[in-house]
């Protein structure tokens, strides 16, 4: 009876034909390795300069506060004095200039 791994019979495995399928595997893979010279290898990495500045952005962007506490100041301190006046209009053309920008994006 032959044994089957992946199409080949336990006679191509190079080891003797006692044993199971599996010690036969491991003799013959400890077979070829002993036998095979060591390669050295050589493992590099170069960083493009691309990368070396998307880096630095992401760093600039993570260093950077999420909130500008000096504008939330200046706004709190006009709502408080009764100096900060809504101009719907600009709101209208923001959004507006937004849902174009949205569009032209896709």
């Amino acid at each position: 009876m032959a044994d089957r791994i992946k199409g080949l019979d336990s006679s191509s495995l190079g080891a003797s034909s006692s044993g199971s399928p599996i010690e036969q595997i491991r003799a013959s893979t400890a077979v070829s390795t002993a036998t095979s010279a060591p390669q050295p290898s050589v493992d590099s990495v170069n960083i493009t300069d691309s990368a070396r500045r998307l880096f630095a952005l992401a760093q600039a962007v993570h260093d950077a506060p999420e909130v500008d506490t000096q504008r939330v100041a200046v706004l709190q301190q006009a709502i408080v004095s009764g100096q900060y006046t809504i101009n719907p209009d600009r709101i209208a053309d923001r959004l507006l200039q937004m849902e174009q920008d949205l569009v032209a994006a896709h």
